[in-house]
């Protein structure tokens, strides 16, 4: 036993003079493993075979054989990563057809948060709380009064907000597609995709000031407001011919027919106007996607926002503009 113990103090001197610090660890686990199984010449051979095995793959995997398998060797903590953004990393991988959460951003955005979830949920751990210091079920006596006062009205305004909340709708991306926002796409292009993904509150669905004056709703030969589309999803995507594309995916409701959004092409564009191509129109199996093109005029990029939109003043004038 002693000769062994000799042995093997000698072999692991003799690796990690070869190997350095970086790979004593795996290498003696090895030694030891030779050691252990036979006498001292035989021994000798099967450490030194498995030490260079060690040696060729720990460059590579940090992996040895142990019994004719590949086992995994313990590996030193990578400090780099140690603050990663799981959520980020996950944003950023692509899905089968390549497109990434194109709704995610690094830096911080309050609108990207629910007013009506923080509201209820601070809220009502306030006012649960307060319950049970006040009946003296949770420590905190002197302060029930305080939470009482400040989580009701904060659980009754987060109820509100949570009523009137319209969640975000997923945008998917083609990685080169988020690179020519700053270049390619339009001033609408951006503020459409910045709305319809955060949280709004008090509107009916998103875009819905746009689809009552494209879609006419409720006027002469125009769309019953019940029959609506509704936004359900945005694509970005690169043109053929290398522009910026934004693709609005609309689930149509039973009776609303897609000749309303052929008929209306014009209109769409002309709307979501300048700086875009001729609307396209696409039929799906729950609805159609509109198609908005930049046309790499650099209109529409001036940094400020489209004026509103007022009646002509005569029948046959076109439609006047603020701006």
């Amino acid at each position: 036993r002693e000769r062994e113990e000799e042995e093997e103090e000698r072999i692991m001197a003799t690796t990690s003079a070869m190997t350095g610090a970086k790979g004593v660890s795996g290498l003696g686990c090895v030694a030891r493993l030779g050691v252990s199984r036979g006498g001292c010449g035989r021994s000798r051979v099967t450490v030194l075979r498995r030490t260079r095995v060690a040696t060729e793959c720990e460059s590579k995997k940090n992996t040895f054989l142990r019994n004719g398998r590949r086992e995994v060797s313990v590996k030193a903590f990578d400090f780099n990563n140690l603050f990663s953004n799981d959520e980020q990393a996950e944003a950023e991988v692509p899905d089968a057809n390549g497109y990434v959460d194109g709704a995610f951003e690094k830096d911080f955005n309050i609108t990207k948060f629910s007013f009506g979830s923080i509201g209820l949920y601070s809220g009502g751990a306030l006012l649960c709380y307060g319950f049970g210091a006040y009946f003296n079920f949770l420590p905190g006596t002197d302060f029930s009064a305080i939470m009482l006062i400040y989580g009701f009205p904060a659980t009754l305004i987060g109820f509100a907000l949570k009523y009137a909340q319209l969640d975000p709708v997923p945008c998917r991306s083609k990685p080169e597609a988020m690179a020519l926002r700053e270049t390619k796409a339009t001033d609408i292009q951006n503020q459409i995709r910045e709305d319809v993904t955060r949280y709004r509150y008090g509107d009916e669905q998103h875009l819905d000031l746009a689809l009552e004056r494209v879609l006419m709703l409720g006027r002469y030969e125009g769309v019953p407001r019940r029959l609506v589309p509704t936004l359900v999803g945005l694509r970005e995507e690169v043109s053929s011919d290398g522009e910026y594309s934004l693709v609005l995916q609309f689930k149509h409701k039973k009776g609303f027919l897609a000749e309303q959004w052929t008929k209306r092409i014009d209109k769409i564009t002309t709307f979501f106007g300048p700086g875009i191509k001729t609307a396209e129109m696409a039929e799906t199996e729950d609805g159609a996607e509109i198609t908005l093109t930049s046309d790499g005029s650099g209109e529409g990029r001036g940094g400020g926002e489209k004026g509103e939109v007022l009646p002509p003043l005569m029948p046959g004038l076109p439609a006047r503009d603020t701006q």
